[in-house]
């Protein structure tokens, strides 16, 4: 669990993929077998309709919940591709977590079972986002970026022991009238990041801030001087975002 990429969550495909990366954190960080189990067939669930949606996108496929393995054989051949061999290695292992999915959905299990163990979300969230890569492969589509992200920070612990420093670039006047200042919004509160000189192109420092930061901000702003020349919404997973801006 170390890949962290930003959390600009902007598509439903990669808002399900941090769900079930969240869902698996908690499941490490739960403190009881009740809790472990419970997040963790939540991380099998959520990670396999990620996967399912990936196929859906890269296939142009409909339908694929029921009769999965042989909805997908079909669309597979509907588009003239090469079949998948169900038989060994990657797809076998998909099988498995799918089978595990159903279990979980239809209560298939003793109670001992529902006690599951962590390994099990881990495997689910490798499994499937090595098979989300091939299905993309497999239709001659890139796969989306969204899918290397293998970080979630699990239960907020509330950002008090992160610090939000300020950069000022070497021979920068901060007093002059048209100096660009890149700001970030968390938790409701503006934090200045960088102090540029005038006519600087503030994009470059925005997406080093974007591809850095280690809690979810809300916002971004940049100011020449004390005018604000813009005000970027950033839907990061774990800010107060309203769902109707991410429908705009």
């Amino acid at each position: 669990m170390s890949k962290n990429i930003p959390k600009i969550v902007i598509t439903p495909h990669y808002h399900l993929w941090t769900d079930a990366l969240h869902a698996r954190a908690l499941a490490h960080q739960a403190r009881n077998a009740w809790d472990r189990g419970s997040y963790v067939r939540w991380t099998v669930n959520t990670a396999w309709t990620a996967f399912e949606t990936a196929c859906k996108d890269s296939l142009g496929a409909t339908g694929l919940g029921n009769r999965f393995k042989e909805t997908l054989n079909d669309a597979i051949s509907g588009l003239s591709l090469p079949p998948l061999d169900w038989g060994k290695g990657l797809w076998q292992d998909v099988l498995k977590i799918y089978q595990l999915r159903k279990d979980y959905v239809h209560v298939a299990l003793p109670q001992s079972r529902l006690f599951a163990d962590v390994s099990e979300a881990d495997d689910t969230i490798s499994t499937l986002r090595d098979a989300i890569k091939a299905i993309y492969l497999h239709a001659g589509k890139t796969s989306p970026p969204w899918v290397d992200d293998d970080y979630d920070r699990g239960w907020d612990d509330g950002g008090g022991s992160f610090g939000h420093p300020t950069v000022r670039r070497q021979n920068t006047d901060e007093t002059h009238p048209d100096v660009i200042k890149i700001a970030h919004v968390y938790k409701g509160n503006e934090y200045v990041n960088e102090i540029l000189p005038p006519g600087t192109d503030p994009e470059p420092y925005i997406q080093n801030l974007l591809s850095n930061t280690a809690v979810p901000i809300s916002a971004v702003r940049v100011y020449r001087g004390n005018n604000l020349i813009e005000d970027r919404t950033i839907p990061m997973r774990g800010t107060e975002v309203v769902a109707a801006e991410l429908d705009r």
